[in-house]
């Protein structure tokens, strides 16, 4: 130990923290996750799964001339999807010494306990806007990693059995319902490839927009949302700005600035796939793209290349909010709650749990679609 420990200045000097302010230079923002609070948020009062019900075919029926024979037969032309609820917790530890004797009176600047619970509330909350854009099935044949503990995002929802999304998954069942075969094409949604046909990202092209917005309408249903990071963010702007019909403004879901295309308002989501901005973080999660090997039979209107290396590059999706559910418990513990603390038996730490049940739920696949292969 040194002598003296202190010198003078140190002796007679206050130190100064200001501004009172802790800066926050870890967490991203996350509208997509706002926008399902404002918009898709349907509280789950419990049951074994959650169930969605419907439509995938017509019954027998057609033209006739009289004394012709009717078909009678019975026919299945509906069926359900089911999620089960997936659960996650983010934990808050800290010894008594540090919140009951150091980090109180007039010289703690910031209350130890209230900022921690302010990092836990952030921390899963960027775990869950993470999750959004990943998946909760068990590894199987062409599903990458066993994340059967994880919410379902929308990635499951937007594919098609046959073609890969942002991460190479291939989801042949979405809600646990095996797309194809009797329910047709009802749980299917494309993902549509922009890049080059040797595989390689290429710029993102005005009719890739408008086409791919058009294949998520139905009707007087349209998407109503836009989600990329800031680098497809830019490219697209950058590319409808010479078309005079950018306009911005600002989404009261999230008070971001965004633009409008036809009826959907397009935002950047830090937390959104990306090969520019994508980032690996032990403690929140892997949102970070790469290359997806292509076999010999993509079908057609994905615009995928067979048998080839794909880089997938910037990735952007619509979204037509009015066909998610965001579910959460209603339960003040398990939606978003604190547990409270719990004193360890073997000495002076304390913990405790910000813990929430959610998952999410498509209603419509159709009405939604990712794009890959994007580049500058």
């Amino acid at each position: 130990m040194p002598d003296p420990i202190l010198d003078p200045l140190n002796v007679t000097t206050l130190k100064e923290i200001y501004p009172a302010v802790m800066e926050d230079l870890f967490f991203l923002n996350a509208p997509f996750l706002a926008h399902l609070r404002g918009k898709a948020l349907y509280p789950f009062g419990g049951g074994a799964f959650m169930q969605n019900d419907f439509v995938y075919g017509a019954l027998i029926g057609g033209f006739y001339q009289p004394g012709d024979n009717f078909n009678i037969d019975v026919v299945d032309i509906m069926s359900a999807t089911i999620f089960d609820p997936k659960y996650v917790q983010v934990t808050l530890s800290e010894y008594l010494e540090n919140m009951l004797v150091t980090n109180k009176g007039p010289n703690a600047v910031f209350s130890l306990v209230n900022t921690k619970l302010r990092i836990a509330m952030n921390t899963i909350s960027a775990i869950v806007a993470i999750a959004l854009a990943r998946h909760g099935q068990a590894s199987g044949t062409n599903i990458t990693g066993n994340r059967p503990k994880a919410i379902n995002g929308w990635i499951e929802a937007y594919n098609n059995g046959t073609d890969p999304g942002w991460e190479g998954s291939i989801f042949a069942n979405y809600g646990t319902q095996a797309r194809g075969g009797t329910v047709g094409d009802a749980l299917d949604s494309v993902p549509l490839w922009v890049g080059t046909s040797g595989g390689a990202v290429a710029p993102i092209g005005y009719p890739s927009i408008e086409e791919s917005y058009q294949d998520c309408c139905r009707g007087g249903e349209e998407p109503d949302l836009g989600l990329g990071n800031k680098a497809v963010f830019a490219y697209i702007k950058e590319r409808i700005q010479t078309q005079q019909i950018y306009q911005q403004e600002r989404d009261p879901y999230y008070g971001a600035s965004g633009f409008r295309i036809n009826n959907a308002i397009f935002l950047k989501d830090d937390y959104f796939p990306s090969s520019k901005y994508g980032k690996n973080q032990s403690t929140t999660g892997n949102w970070l793209t790469g290359t997806v090997a292509i076999g010999a039979a993509p079908s057609a209107a994905s615009g995928f290349p067979a048998n080839t290396t794909c880089t997938i590059g910037e990735v952007f999706a619509w979204f037509n909010t009015s066909k998610w559910l965001f579910r959460i418990a209603n339960d003040p513990e398990f939606g978003f709650g604190w547990s409270g603390f719990t004193r360890a038996q073997d000495g002076t730490r304390v913990a405790g749990q910000v813990k929430a049940m959610c998952n999410m739920q498509c209603l419509a696949p159709w009405s939604g679609k990712q794009v890959l292969g994007i580049g500058s």
